[in-house]
């Protein structure tokens, strides 16, 4: 009894803690207690601001183009007034934005009736980007688009702040309703492209997949799957292995390196070591009586694997393949022995280890495969930012068009395609409408036309 109302006691505290730090504004970035008295008794060990030893200088480079030079000279000391001796000359490189002064096009476009059919024919110019006319005759141009879709779908800006940026920066003001709705355009043209993305995503040999919670006219799940390169946004009301399905396809060959969610059974995965370390030492905190010296076991055990997979160089292939071996076993041997533990907790997470020990340890097999899954979860971390100010979608609509400009977008940044560039292209109607070179395989020779909407 006396155990169980220590256990409690310990318990109460901490809620009441968590309690006091949601009605503190600055709480998510406070120090933990635990944090601050390692700090005191270590303080030789706190991280120091700057860059770490043997990291390469983050400054400027030396810019390519110099528009103007201006000779600074001194002669005299100012406080002497003697003339200087051994006078030296340095370089000073200073970049500056020039005025921004939007660009109007005025196209007088000429319309008639056809004798024969009675049709109505419009004139149309390859520069332009809509046919309305009228009072919707005054159209953003797709630079300016581009720039404000970007905005929005890869950083996150809400259209209300672009609309103040373009009019107090740029002027060129625009209302942010109907930004939104050229924004819903550009993505229904760009759709083709967008599939093409998701095509190629289940070509991969590796595809990293995470999901965080989202909201479509309720709650939902935005879905998130890259290569590396390719990056595809799925908003979806369920978090279910159907969305893996329509993005990758049932046919699938890769390997998915995913969290430990059970959606990604359907495939080969590796799982993220990362989550586990994170809640065993969630465990630690808590302080359960009996389960510390099994999850500090189990600890080592995952990080005796990350140590092995740096020192992979270091040792011979037969040596490598005996020690991941053991690490296996050890871990096999530790799922077993815990999974029916007398705290659930524990129980839990070691039936959850014996399910997926051989993908928690794929990343021993070959280097390529990441031990985290970091590199999903870095894809979506500026819609968790965003989801902070907007919470999702309002309307399918508005999903649709996240899932396509947030993926291009993104997509564009790593392959070297300038959004804007593409924007532009997309939108004259003088261009073709192509798939991008860089988002096809190096081996196709051709190029690949899709028609928009």
């Amino acid at each position: 009894m006396d155990s169980l109302r220590e256990q409690l006691k310990k318990l109460q505290e901490q809620l009441d803690e968590q309690q006091r730090h949601r009605k503190r504004q600055a709480a998510p970035f406070r120090r933990s207690k635990k944090t601050e008295a390692a700090a005191a008794d270590a303080p030789s060990q706190r991280n120091k601001p700057g860059r770490k030893p043997g990291h390469e200088p983050a400054q400027r480079a030396r810019p390519e183009q110099v528009d103007h030079t201006i000779d600074v000279p001194v002669d005299v000391c100012p406080d002497c007034r003697v003339r200087l001796k051994n006078k030296r000359t340095f370089e000073q490189f200073q970049t500056e934005l020039p005025p921004v002064r939007p660009v109007v096009t005025q196209f007088n476009v000429e319309v008639g009736d056809c004798p024969c059919c009675g049709k109505r024919v419009q004139g149309t110019h390859p520069d332009q980007t809509s046919q309305a006319l009228g009072a919707a005759g005054n159209a953003l141009g797709p630079r300016a688009l581009g720039l404000a879709a970007d905005l929005k779908y890869r950083l996150g800006i809400p259209f209300r702040k672009i609309s103040d940026l373009f009019g107090g920066f740029f002027a060129l003001p625009f209302s942010p309703g109907g930004m939104a709705q050229a924004a819903s355009r550009l993505a229904r043209r760009g759709r083709p492209v967008y599939d093409f993305i998701k095509l190629r995503l289940g070509l991969s040999s590796v595809v990293h997949a995470d999901e965080t919670s989202w909201y479509l006219e309720g709650p939902a799940w935005l879905h998130a799957f890259t290569d590396g390169s390719l990056v595809a946004f799925v908003v979806d009301p369920s978090r279910s292995r159907d969305v893996a399905l329509g993005v990758l396809g049932e046919s699938f060959e890769g390997l998915v390196v995913c969290d430990g969610s059970p959606i990604y059974d359907v495939f080969q995965t590796a799982r993220c070591n990362a989550h586990p370390l994170a809640r065993i030492e969630r465990l630690l905190e808590a302080d359960v009586a009996g389960t510390r010296s099994a999850l500090v076991e189990l600890r080592e055990l995952l990080k005796s694997g990350l140590s092995l997979r740096d020192r992979r160089t270091e040792l011979s292939a037969l040596g490598f393949g005996r020690k991941r071996t053991g690490l296996r076993r050890a871990l096999h041997h530790w799922s077993e022995r815990f999974q029916d533990a007398s705290d659930e907790e524990v129980g839990r997470l070691a039936r959850h280890l014996n399910k997926y020990q051989s993908e928690f340890l794929r990343y021993l097999d070959d280097p390529k495969i990441p031990a985290t899954n970091n590199t999903a979860e870095g894809t979506l971390r500026f819609a968790v930012l965003l989801r902070k100010v907007g919470c999702g979608n309002r309307t399918p609509s508005g999903a649709r068009t996240f899932e396509t400009l947030s993926s291009i977008s993104a997509t564009m940044r790593r392959v070297g395609v300038d959004f804007l560039d593409w924007v532009s292209r997309l939108l004259h109607v003088g261009h073709p409408k192509l798939i991008p070179p860089e988002l096809l395989p190096s081996s196709c020779p051709i190029q690949i036309p899709f028609s928009v909407r």
